[in-house]
């Protein structure tokens, strides 16, 4: 109530004084309340909102969205600690959470034929993202704002501990997934970020000090204009109302381009690809997604797509339903769901059969009428709830240890045992890559760069055919924006194809000048094409703009050790794993300097730090087996020679 009692004690005519000149945001500072700026500027903190609108933010506060994000704390603990470690077959590893003190903490090991720990990997955990509805998703942040996922996630349905999405099968990323902007911009109200963050190119780091939860601005829009008009400055309630976005009152396109934005993804295997010119935190209230986002969907041999039903999957089955496809789009998120209320247990059947028969019709018995004459519906209680028939809860295939509403609205379905029995997890099997909707309105050449960016992106960027085909595509249609030329760029770098990548190094380059991947890209392919002392020159120039961006670091301190020059490669690498202290490649080129300059002691216990972070690497194992051998540390050399043959 601080804001409240400044108006009360006087604040009022600075307010208006202020809001007169202009000086709207200074005087919001002078309350105390911050204003973001950057690349998500004119966002003020909740509490702000529930201020004035205190039965909405009491109310949402029980919603998942409110805690799609936050820290974790022992109050709000609900895993069972003693339930690990546990073993991972797949992966021959353990993996354990506990509790210590205020902390989550996390591990993982594996074990030696004798039993004992080997390639121990422990980190405090930072945040926590899901709602724990379902489940909960461990992450942990390094000193320069990279956020990464850690293997095992606490599943709430069935009260246990199990590998995270994708981390079911024994080549998956370890505690080495990196958090992207799409999944924060998701999972997360926008904080303070950069100018250029979001952007294609840009380090993808986030602050150490986050909002927790989707909060009121990210469907009402930026909130400070409107929080300086509810302060004294607005003339009148029309004027204070246009300064917010009001979602009810939008087009229906843009209506439910607030909730496909996040929760219309066809696929979680494939993301949508950001239209040309826009940044992940871009998207404002009131746009059309089409214009921030072209949606991709997936061709999979084996499960088709009507038959495909994964956890964010909402919107994409509800619009397989006649129920949408004859209404033409009336029916949507909002026909079932206010986004400010959770609905109690004990009102959801009256509340959602309420939702279906404000279309359907009853019949003289009271029951659904039926669209072919003389049939009837099966009698039930006019307390029954329609959903649990027609949209029952179902295990999703991409997390196959949680069950959802299946929001594909059937006349029948499979019995209750059926549906929530364990599946096993498949990988997914990527045919093909294509637009979700084919009537989205964007340019052709767009469209096909796009499509062909998402392709490269999927594959690692190692698929020459579709290089040559954006190549074609960007060289015949004068496709004006960089990021399809820096896809390209790190696709010929990436498949070592550097004689290409030197043909549009230059033009990519004088797209983006001052873009630090435009210039890592382009200072790799000088690098590789006997234009040595250029490349070390620019990425020497990057990092000093750019200090705590470790990529061009990392290059820089190869490029130096490749030409000789090993103290000051030995700087920068220290400076890389300083900032980022779970990167094991910088770990491994650290123990190789040191070994260059006799320091054979510190080159092994890089070697082993390297193997804490990533077990699976069989050539620093080798390297460490080596090394160990010759220092006379024979019995853990030949523990390390054990772990090479499993």
């Amino acid at each position: 109530m601080k804001y409240l009692l400044l108006l009360l004690l006087g604040f009022w005519p600075t307010l208006l004084l202020a809001t007169e000149t202009g000086e709207a945001h200074d005087v919001l500072a002078e309350m105390g309340i911050k204003v973001s700026s950057g690349a998500a500027s004119g966002y003020v903190p909740d509490a702000v909102c529930a201020e004035c609108h205190v039965d909405k933010a009491e109310s949402f506060a029980d919603m998942g969205m409110a805690r799609s994000f936050y820290k974790p704390r022992p109050e709000t603990a609900i895993e069972d600690f003693s339930a690990t470690p546990f073993f991972h077959e797949p992966s021959q590893r353990y993996y354990e959470m506990d509790l210590r003190g205020e902390d989550y903490w996390f591990t993982r090991y594996g074990k030696t034929p004798a039993g004992d720990k080997i390639d121990v990997f422990s980190t405090k955990v930072d945040w926590i993202l899901g709602s724990g509805n379902h489940s909960r998703i461990y992450l942990y942040q390094t000193p320069d704002g990279a956020m990464f996922q850690l293997p095992v996630s606490w599943y709430t349905q069935d009260g246990v501990w199990a590998m995270a999405p994708g981390y079911e099968f024994p080549d998956h990323k370890g505690v080495l997934r990196a958090i992207s902007n799409r999944c924060m911009t998701c999972h997360n109200s926008y904080p303070a970020y950069p100018e250029d963050a979001g952007f294609a190119g840009q380090p993808q780091l986030f602050p150490q000090d986050m909002p927790e939860g989707i909060n009121c601005q990210r469907c009402h829009g930026p909130g400070a204009d409107h929080v300086e008009r509810a302060y004294g400055g607005a003339d009148s309630l029309e004027e204070l109302q246009a300064a917010i976005t009001n979602p009810g009152k939008l087009p229906r396109e843009k209506l439910y381009s607030i909730c496909y934005g996040c929760h219309m993804q066809p696929t979680a295997s494939i993301n949508g690809q950001l239209r040309l010119g826009r940044g992940e935190f871009s998207f404002r209230p009131g746009q059309h997604v089409h214009d921030f986002l072209m949606k991709m969907e997936i061709e999979d041999p084996a499960v088709p797509a009507p038959e495909r039903f994964e956890i964010n999957h909402h919107p994409y089955r509800m619009e397989q339903s006649a129920c949408f496809t004859q209404t033409q789009g009336e029916l949507g998120c909002l026909t079932c769901h206010d986004p400010h209320v959770k609905i109690k247990p004990e009102d959801r059947a009256a509340h959602y059969r309420a939702a279906c028969l404000s279309c359907h019709e009853t019949d003289d018995a009271g029951l659904p009428a039926m669209a072919e004459a003389g049939d009837r519906h099966p009698q039930i209680a006019q307390s029954d709830d329609c959903t649990a028939c027609h949209m029952p809860k179902r295990r999703t295939q991409d997390v196959v240890e949680v069950w959802m509403t299946d929001h594909k609205i059937t006349r029948t379905v499979a019995p209750e045992g059926d549906r929530l029995a364990p599946i096993p997890s498949e990988k997914v099997q990527v045919k093909r890559i294509f637009p979700a909707d084919p009537d989205q309105d964007v340019p052709e050449a767009e469209r096909r760069a796009l499509t062909l960016m998402s392709v490269l992106e999927y594959t690692a960027y190692k698929t020459p055919a579709m290089s040559r085909k954006l190549h074609g595509i960007l060289d015949s249609d004068k496709v004006d924006h960089f990021e399809p030329w820096l896809t390209l760029l790190n696709s010929y770098v990436a498949q070592k194809n550097f004689a290409a990548a030197a043909r549009i190094a230059d033009h990519t380059l004088s797209r983006a000048p001052e873009n630090p991947g435009v210039i890592t890209a382009a200072a790799i392919t000088r690098f590789r094409t006997g234009h040595q002392q250029q490349a070390i020159a620019m990425l020497r120039e990057l990092v000093k703009t750019q200090p705590g961006n470790i990529e061009p670091r990392l290059k820089l301190g190869n490029f130096l050790a490749v030409t000789g020059q090993v103290p000051e490669a030995m700087q920068h690498v220290k400076k890389v794993v300083e900032l980022r202290p779970n990167h094991w490649q910088a770990w491994t080129l650290l123990a190789g300097l040191q070994r260059a300059m006799g320091a054979q002691e510190d080159a092994v216990a890089a070697y082993l730090k390297a193997l804490d972070i990533r077990p699976e690497s069989h050539g620093v194992r080798r390297a460490t087996v080596k090394m160990l051998d010759s220092a006379g540390r024979k019995d853990e050399a030949k523990e390390h020679f054990e772990m090479l043959k499993r």
